[in-house]
């Protein structure tokens, strides 16, 4: 196996297990903060965080994976911590958007907002923590 395929396979890995316990982190911070009121019961609830917390960490891997030497910053926690960030800021931008095309059905909230960038920011320190600990 080649070893750029190799270094792609661990990167999503890393994203994936990052994704994961941060979806945990976020169930937990929104639990105490109440940003946003859960739809579901505790377990439908892991459940949805934890494949959505994955997606969003394979992509936060990949873009990482695909950027790490081209961005400025030396260490591997703050260049995840600004892929997160700015990939958490496209999707933010994208529900401004929506928000102009069905002003009805999106609705700004700040203290959601506050919340999404802390922990996009958790997510890109749990994707370095995890990166730094086994080299790729």
């Amino acid at each position: 196996m080649s070893s750029d395929l190799m270094e792609w396979k661990w990167g999503i890995f890393y994203g994936f297990a990052a994704g994961i316990l941060w979806g945990w982190v976020t169930i937990a911070v929104n639990t105490f903060s109440g940003a946003f009121l859960f739809e579901q019961g505790l377990v439908n609830t892991l459940v949805t965080f934890s494949i959505g917390g994955a997606f969003f960490g394979v992509v936060t891997g990949g873009f990482l994976m695909l950027t790490r030497n081209r961005i400025p910053f030396k260490g591997i926690i703050p260049k995840a911590i600004l892929i997160s960030t700015g990939l958490w800021f496209a999707l933010r931008l994208a529900g401004f958007i929506m928000s102009t095309v069905a002003p009805d059905r999106y609705h700004f909230v700040p203290t959601q907002t506050l919340q999404g960038i802390a922990l996009a920011v958790v997510l890109g320190g749990i994707l370095g923590t995890l990166w730094k600990v086994k080299r790729v």
